[in-house]
């Protein structure tokens, strides 16, 4: 019966040769220092799971650190406006990441008018537009924000990404409008290695455009998919 309490002592580590030594007298009953060490293994099993539980509330690592990180994005898709067909849009973007969940982006985009659409009205109207073929440029300044951050296996290899969406302001030059905008959307980053990443985005902008004398408040919607690189190059 004697030899249980030391076997306790050995399995939690709590009692070394030199600490028997100095608490040999008086020496305890084995009853209770089978219960004072029961007592202690159950302490230091409920402080490790604790601690397991703090661990997992804390900060995820993440292999892609984007925090204090500048992205410079090129990219195209489809244009579709209210107004005119749909059509290609293409440009870039420089982004400042404050944290891995937020940033501000700076932003640039061209499309044209539609020529189609553009004869159709003209047949309609019995007017003739001056330019059938007007280019469309967008700026704009959007804050992200990224609440999703995970991983997918995609074939034998896993691959870590973020859903993000967006809000901000922004400009239209064209020849039927000139004017602000609001801009609007989410999007998702599949992140490769430390510095690249394919993205893909899809935006709202709303604004005033005016075509052969009547003025019209516009949703025109945009889907691109771009390449970014961050720098530094290293998380």
């Amino acid at each position: 019966m004697k030899l249980v309490p030391l076997i306790l002592l050995a399995l939690c580590g709590v009692a070394s040769a030199d600490e028997a030594a100095e608490t040999a007298t008086p020496a305890p009953s084995s009853k209770s220092l089978g219960e004072r060490t029961t007592g202690m293994c159950i302490d230091r099993e409920i402080a490790d799971r604790l601690a397991v539980k703090r661990k997992r509330r804390g900060a995820v690592d993440r292999l892609f650190v984007k925090a204090q990180r500048h992205e410079i994005t090129v990219g195209g898709g489809y244009y579709s406006s209210d107004l005119f067909s749909g059509t290609y849009i293409v440009g870039g973007s420089y982004t400042f990441h404050m944290t891995d969940q937020t940033a501000v982006e700076f932003g640039g985009a061209m499309t044209h008018a539609n020529a189609d659409v553009v004869r159709a009205v003209e047949d309609d109207r019995g007017e003739i537009l001056a330019d059938d073929y007007a280019r469309v440029l967008f700026a704009e300044s959007v804050l992200i924000w990224s609440p999703v951050y995970g991983k997918l296996r995609f074939g034998g290899s896993i691959i870590h990404f973020d859903i993000h969406v967006d809000v901000g302001v922004g400009v239209v030059d064209s020849s039927t409008s000139r004017g602000a905008a609001g801009v609007a959307g989410f999007g998702m980053k599949l992140f490769a290695g430390k510095a690249v990443a394919f993205r893909i985005d899809a935006r709202n902008h709303t604004f005033r455009q005016e075509l052969l004398d009547e003025r019209f408040l516009v949703n025109d919607a945009q889907v691109t998919a771009g390449f970014s690189l961050f720098l530094p190059f290293k998380n």
